[in-house]
């Protein structure tokens, strides 16, 4: 029995600092735990997983006056004179050589005259001088029809007045305004609406009504949707013999 009782005695001696142990990890798990937690916290608040972008807030690229204002016509009149007259001006070519063009071949004529902006329709920068043959103000979309040398009589195509001006062409046919100058699609197309606003300026000042029988120097710019019905958005024209 004394044997046994030594061996009992030194058994919960030997078993003593095992249970101190296992006591000592128990307590020290709650703290390890606590500190993954906060080491967790620290590093979702030092990161972000996510940008708020507000919808109207300017593409510097795009000319905006600030990180939260654009302003689609302060952006066009910046442009208009500096770069959309010159590159058409300049990049355009004559009207009756596209048409003729179109008519004999329209994807070699895409090709070689046209521009296309992402999955939009092909634009064309035309010139040339034109008879007003018929004034058309029957609705919002006046038109000036004109017939092209060698005159017949007929018309051609035909030359937005406004007061509104159909399509996005001038954007998408000058060839350096692109989608991802700007925020988003409204801003986008905004600035299509600034360009048409300014094309009406340029018909509305040669007195479009006035001009039948006429004949106009006309720089402008249609998109192919259908070769039958060219529609011209204008960016200069000059009645022939005006001096203006």
């Amino acid at each position: 029995m004394y044997d046994h009782a030594q061996r009992v005695s030194r058994t919960k001696q030997d078993n003593r600092p095992r249970m101190a142990s296992r006591r000592r990890s128990r307590g020290r798990l709650p703290l390890l735990w606590g500190g993954l937690a906060l080491l967790v916290c620290l590093l979702l608040s030092a990161c972000s997983l996510y940008t708020v972008r507000p919808l109207n807030a300017s593409s510097s690229s795009a000319g905006g006056s600030g990180p939260q204002t654009f302003d689609p016509t302060s952006y066009v009149n910046q442009i208009w004179d500096s770069r959309v007259v010159p590159t058409v001006v300049q990049q355009a070519h004559d009207a009756s050589e596209v048409l003729a063009a179109l008519k004999a071949n329209q994807q070699t004529a895409q090709q070689r005259y046209g521009h296309q902006e992402g999955d939009g329709p092909y634009t064309f920068m035309v010139k040339g001088v034109g008879r007003v043959i018929s004034v058309n103000t029957s609705s919002r979309n006046g038109t000036l029809d004109l017939d092209l040398p060698p005159y017949d009589g007929k018309a051609d195509l035909s030359l937005q007045i406004g007061p509104v001006i159909l399509g996005t062409a001038i954007r998408d046919g000058v060839g350096f305004i692109h989608f991802s100058q700007f925020v988003n699609q409204i801003q986008y197309a905004q600035v299509a609406d600034a360009l048409n606003a300014r094309a009406v300026q340029v018909a509305q000042s040669i007195h479009p009504t006035q001009l039948k029988g006429k004949l106009i120097q006309f720089y402008g710019i249609f998109a192919l949707t259908d070769p039958q019905f060219i529609l011209v958005a204008p960016v200069k024209l000059q009645v022939e013999g005006s001096g203006s």
